[in-house]
């Protein structure tokens, strides 16, 4: 039986946090208090936290895989990009009072990162690959955004005579009408799990040979 390789094993630990967080975005559209009260408000807070995920990932994954810089650089730049980011999550922390956004962020951050652990690639092929991640990201997240905000979706579990019980801050289209960011939280983590369990069937470039 041949054992799964370093590459299959890095494309699952990539696809694994944004299927469990799609699954997670469906239980609660359907049920929207499966998870207790606070559940779609929670959900709310996890694709505002997204936005930020996705940038961090981009610029922590390009300063982790330099090879022209110092390793004391490469840590000092990422530990300055973190508590930059991490400012942003206290602020909606505060705004939301609540603690878990913290542990929300360091999750969907490693599901963006663990590209980097594929040891099957070079480094360049492993900043490449962060590369078209964080730029596939960015595209499906302004599109699931754009898309649910227009499309006509079903409210599932979150009626209108629930809203009201939901508890969520401010005003906008995602407080009065949540079911639409729970659709797009569903959609967005659906796509990019079946994207990297889509990377899994296509085999990795061989090596190019050695030019004599």
């Amino acid at each position: 039986m041949k054992l799964p390789t370093r590459h299959t094993w890095a494309m699952i630990g990539a696809a694994l946090p944004d299927g469990i967080s799609a699954f997670a975005f469906l239980v609660v559209w359907i049920a929207p208090f499966a998870f207790g009260p606070h559940a779609v408000k929670n959900a709310m807070l996890v694709m505002m936290v997204e936005f930020f995920v996705i940038h961090a990932s981009g610029m922590i994954g390009a300063t982790v895989l330099r090879e022209d810089v110092t390793r004391g650089k490469r840590v000092a730049t990422v530990l300055g990009f973190g508590a930059f980011y991490l400012l942003f999550v206290s602020v909606w922390s505060l705004v939301f009072q609540v603690w878990w956004p913290f542990v929300a962020f360091g999750w969907l951050l490693v599901g963006k990162l663990v590209l980097a652990l594929d040891l099957s690639r070079t480094s360049a092929e492993r900043r490449a690959a962060m590369q078209a991640r964080w730029g596939i990201s960015i595209l499906v997240f302004v599109l699931g955004a754009f898309a649910t905000t227009i499309l006509p979706l079903p409210r599932l579990g979150i009626g209108v005579d629930l809203v009201s019980r939901l508890g969520l801050p401010g005003t906008g289209l995602w407080v009065e009408q949540p079911h639409r960011v729970v659709a797009f939280g569903f959609f967005y983590f659906t796509t990019l799990a079946w994207l990297n369990v889509r990377a899994l069937r296509v085999p990795k470039p061989a090596p190019k040979p050695a030019s004599r």
